[in-house]
């Protein structure tokens, strides 16, 4: 009867070290999956951060050239006027006009001057309040970006971590304490 019971013994030893083993190598996989989860969020949020300010220097260079150009276009449109204005004037003095009626002309190539003028800043205030929503949208989908994953916490590491080895250790002592109750009988 003592055979089959140091038999038993060592078979459920052996079962027992497995488990110990398994529980082992499952802590270490959980640590090291928590790892590779948190290096693939610190990586995401790095990607996500870097494509939000890429796309946001280059919207904010795109208002920059459309700045450039703007001033461009206002410059072209004083020189036109001036020019007109010149023109007119020297027309006038050749034909001997002169009084309300050139003053009226001259006003009215101003104005149009003015109007092109205001009608280049409109468009490019209407840019840039764009450029900013742009941005916004930029940061809202990066925050998304970075939402969409999640580094392991703490807590739940440990959680994954205590759970085989508890499992294990409450195997253990029921093995211990069948044993013990076979080798008393």
């Amino acid at each position: 009867m003592c055979l089959p019971i140091v038999a038993a013994a060592g078979a459920s030893q052996a079962m027992l070290a497995i488990k110990g083993i398994s529980a082992a190598a499952s802590v270490v996989g959980t640590l090291a999956a928590a790892q590779k989860q948190n290096e693939a969020y610190a990586q995401n949020a790095q990607s996500a951060k870097d494509a939000y300010f890429l796309k946001s220097k280059q919207s904010n260079l795109k208002i920059l050239q459309e700045q450039r150009q703007a001033s461009q276009q206002k410059l072209d449109a004083d020189a036109k006027a001036m020019k007109a204005q010149s023109t007119s004037m020297a027309a006038a003095a050749a034909s001997g006009v002169q009084g309300v009626d050139v003053d009226r002309m001259l006003n009215d190539f101003e104005r149009s001057e003015g109007v092109l003028s205001d009608r280049i800043s409109q468009r490019l205030e209407g840019m840039q309040a764009q450029n900013e929503m742009n941005k916004l949208a930029f940061q809202t989908e990066a925050n998304n970006r970075i939402n969409s994953m999640q580094p392991v916490g703490f807590a739940e590491t440990l959680f994954n971590v205590v759970e085989p080895i508890a499992g294990f250790s409450l195997d253990y002592m029921d093995e211990k304490n069948r044993l013990a109750t076979l080798e008393g009988n």
